[in-house]
């Protein structure tokens, strides 16, 4: 990708030149607007320094929700395998933030060592402390799924009496860490769970900024009939309307995300709609990282822009010699008025300004008289980032490809194909007996070379009641020679299969050799 050269040296000092993006977002923020950051204290007031890691590494996807809402099943679903450290339950199991993400082998990585990995965007959870540390890990374990997007599993947000058990770190503070650094925030609710708890409550809340990476799951749709699974729609978008404060309506993903059969599949086409939907918003993800750090980036400017004008005008209007600290206390009590008065003066929004309620609890101890003054040099390198440079990183951007559909009839969008490394039984990975299906074959109408569509399939493959992405699975493993047509043979591996599915089994990667069809079939 050819790069661009910003050849104003009167107001960048030299020449600069970036062969992509990503370069280019990491050089900036080391030249442009780090110094910018360390003059006034940009860290302690808002977000910790960030890292080359935090340029280069894959998307990551954080799942929210109460527990027993399914975020870890749902891990497993788009994995289509397990990972190391998973547990499952009906009570809260997942009492950690697992960071699931891509490795050569299975194995689990303690918070304490994935903080000082510096191929690890993890470096700063380290500010809150050995209780949060001990509960964290990374589960790195090989999936094509994780060489695009890596995903963060969250323990369950507590409600009720179990709001009062300590967890020992700020739940709030690590979502919202987190919150700040993902590429999109999947927010579970279960059918039969619709509550928001005060602390639920409070970790949306805290999502502030982060609106348009929101999008809401309304998992295990299919244990309620129709009629009822509009009523729970309908509370879930009143109960989120009172929490969310966006103008627009949330995205809300209907269905049951995982590989169980349907309890009741009078809404499948519906299921499948949906969950086509959000396997292509995930698997665009990596083609559109570069944007939304882009886009993060240039939020946090204007934040460090607007920050150093606050804290240098707060500097100035300190008394010389007497009355500081009563000044100080009159200035944190005024300081929405200050945000208007810093706004009018040098042309800024009110949008791009901190909260100020968490802004007088951090200025209320601190000495106005030490904050720095602005240094004209570094604010005008940090205009020309967000006037010049930044656009012109934009139109380096190629435009997003998303792929075509599957030729099976379930066609889910995985991201990047499916692996699954499982036990299975051995009477399972054996060729079928053709003859067994026959008739069930010739119901089904065969055209005269012998061969049943993939409709013709779907209306008797849909009788196992199997979500679509179990049946994709089996379309794909089943149609060998990939010509979206079953022969006899092809019927039988998907029946086969799909008996195994039921038995509780997990079905094979690809097809073993011992299946293939011969001569014979």
């Amino acid at each position: 990708m050819l790069g661009w050269l910003a050849k104003d040296k009167t107001r960048t000092n030299d020449t600069v030149a970036f062969c992509n993006v990503t370069d280019g977002l990491h050089r900036l923020y080391k030249e442009k607007l780090l110094p910018l950051e360390q003059d006034h204290d940009f860290h302690s007031f808002h977000s910790a320094e960030l890292t080359e890691a935090d340029f280069t590494y894959r998307p990551m996807v954080l799942l929210l929700g109460q527990y027993s809402t399914g975020k870890t099943t749902f891990v497993r679903h788009i994995l289509s395998r397990e990972y190391p450290g998973l547990r499952v339950g009906p009570e809260p199991t997942t009492d950690k933030f697992i960071a699931v993400i891509h490795g050569a082998v299975d194995q689990v990585i303690s918070g304490h060592a994935a903080i000082v990995d510096n191929s690890l965007p993890f470096k700063h959870l380290g500010i809150f402390g050995n209780s949060f540390l001990s509960r964290f890990e990374c589960a790195r374990t090989t999936c094509p799924v994780l060489e695009g997007i890596s995903l963060i599993d969250t323990p369950g947000v507590l409600a009720g009496e179990k709001q009062r058990l300590k967890r020992g770190y700020e739940y709030e503070a690590v979502v919202k860490w987190f919150a700040d650094r993902v590429d999109m925030i999947l927010i579970l609710f279960d059918v039969s769970k619709m509550d928001i708890s005060d602390e639920f409550r409070r970790v949306i809340e805290g999502l502030q900024g982060n609106d348009s990476k929101i999008h809401i799951m309304l998992n295990k749709a299919d244990v309620v009939t129709t009629p009822e699974l509009m009523r729970v729609y309908g509370a879930l978008m009143w109960s989120l309307g009172k929490v969310i404060d966006t103008a627009e309506v949330s995205r809300v993903y209907i269905g049951s995300f995982w590989d169980e059969p349907l309890s009741n599949d009078e809404q499948r086409k519906l299921f499948e709609s949906e969950e086509n939907d959000l396997f292509t918003n995930l698997a665009c993800l990596p083609r559109s990282a570069a944007v939304r750090k882009l886009n993060d980036l240039i939020k946090r400017a204007r934040l460090a822009k607007v920050h150093a004008y606050l804290l240098d005008h707060l500097k100035k209007k300190l008394p010389s010699m007497w009355g500081k600290d009563s000044q100080s206390k009159k200035l944190i009590s005024n300081l929405t008025t200050i945000y208007q008065a810093i706004a009018r003066e040098h042309k800024l929004s009110l949008g791009d300004f901190p909260d100020p309620e968490l802004m007088k609890e951090k200025l209320a101890d601190l000495d106005f008289a030490r904050f720095a003054k602005i240094d004209k040099k570094k604010m005008e390198r940090l205009e020309w980032m967000l006037s010049v440079d930044f656009p012109r990183l934009l139109q380096m951007i190629p435009e997003s490809i998303v792929g075509g559909a599957s030729a099976s009839p379930f066609a889910v969008l995985k991201v990047n194909g499916m692996n699954e490394i499982s036990v299975y039984q051995s009477q399972w990975l054996v060729a079928p007996s053709p003859e067994e299906y026959r008739s069930e074959f010739i119901a089904l109408g065969p055209n005269p070379v012998g061969k049943i569509t993939g409709q013709q399939a779907k209306t008797k493959m849909v009788q196992s009641k199997l979500p679509s992405n179990a049946l994709h699975k089996i379309w794909s493993l089943a149609d060998v020679d990939r010509d979206g047509a079953f022969t006899l043979y092809e019927f039988s591996l998907a029946m086969h299969f799909i008996k195994m599915k039921l038995d509780g089994q997990d079905l094979p990667a690809s097809l073993p050799p011992q299946m293939l069809p011969t001569s014979e079939n």
